[in-house]
């Protein structure tokens, strides 16, 4: 008896007593994202949507019903929150709001389609509500042996890339991918290169940071990278459509990784060696498939481009050497 009394407190340092919750918001956020992810489904592939009761916003309302829940039922309950839900707390009476104004908006103005869907005011307040709500499990989630990230900060990391992969298909190269010889059709080169690079731009700079700020934070075990940007990558192409992309993503991701166990600490350098890698394979993953329309100069320059977006974000998220105190005569 006195041997199974004194285990209880190790297993309670595996496992502390609030693990369980945070497994718990981290289903119920992978649920609304999934929600979004099957709205934006629609949007993008049913021209005849007309009516905001769909099973697709049935699907997302009821993961923020869920989200609410289990947020506001812990703070009725208990009158707090494990640190780090607080945001997502405030994110999910924004939502509500936002909800409210979205089933006006639609009422009155109609369903929005293509990039309406991102700039419409109502969905505008509930993307930043459901990033306040998702990103709760990676601000809850603490170093586990040593630094070591657990698997629920790299699976909510994951969870948050995906979500800004979801609101930014305006500028997503896995979805418009503008270096093929199709884009021809609807834009002229110059149009097609510079939405391509701002794409490229763009979504280098918010994995990267999303990495460096995790990398302060956690030591990420090999395959975290290969997670973050493979389960974007399938979400994307679920919704537009799976193809070999989801599989560039996932050879981008472990190319992350590689690069991260060889280069250690030199930040700098892998934030470059990262998004150039990265991109280098999506661009040869289109020149194999659809033929080469862009440039030598522009299809490597682009590349080269990635790479210094992400140097550029390491310089930003440096922490300062602070000043040597003043030496008083």
């Amino acid at each position: 008896m006195g041997s199974v009394r004194a285990a209880v407190p190790s297993l309670r340092r595996v496992l502390p007593a609030v693990a369980w919750y945070d497994w718990l918001v981290l289903a119920v956020c992978g649920w609304l994202v999934a929600g979004g992810s099957l709205d934006a489904w629609a949007h993008r592939h049913l021209p005849s949507l007309e009516t905001f009761f769909t099973p697709w916003h049935g699907v997302l309302y009821t993961g923020y019903a869920a989200c609410a829940t289990v947020l506001g039922g812990r703070w009725l309950s208990r009158h707090s929150l494990p640190g780090g839900y607080e945001l997502s707390l405030l994110g999910c009476g924004m939502f509500a709001v936002g909800g409210l104004l979205d089933l006006l908006w639609h009422t009155v103005f109609g369903i929005e389609r293509n990039i309406a869907t991102i700039l419409s005011p109502s969905h505008l307040l509930l993307v930043v509500a459901m990033g306040l709500i998702v990103t709760g499990p990676l601000r809850a989630s603490r170093a586990a042996q040593g630094r070591r990230a657990p698997a629920i900060a790299v699976l909510g990391a994951a969870l948050v890339f995906s979500y800004l992969g979801l609101v930014t298909q305006f500028a997503q190269p896995y979805v418009d991918r503008v270096a093929a010889p199709s884009a021809l059709i609807a834009l002229s080169y110059e149009s097609a290169v510079e939405l391509g690079l701002f794409g490229v731009m763009l979504q280098t700079a918010l994995l990267v940071g999303l990495v460096l700020k995790m990398r302060q934070r956690f030591d990420l075990p090999f395959g975290s990278l290969t997670l973050i940007v493979g389960l974007n990558g399938f979400l994307l192409g679920a919704i537009n459509g799976l193809d070999f992309m989801v599989l560039v993503a996932v050879v981008g991701g472990l190319a992350g990784d590689v690069w991260l166990w060889l280069l250690g600490d030199r930040t700098s350098v892998f934030a470059f060696a990262f998004p150039a890698t990265l991109y280098a394979c999506y661009f040869a993953s289109l020149q194999l498939v659809y033929g080469r329309w862009w440039e030598i100069h522009t299809l490597t320059g682009t590349i080269v481009a990635a790479g210094l977006t992400g140097w550029l974000v390491s310089i930003l998220l440096r922490h300062p050497t602070p000043a040597p105190p003043a030496i008083c005569e």
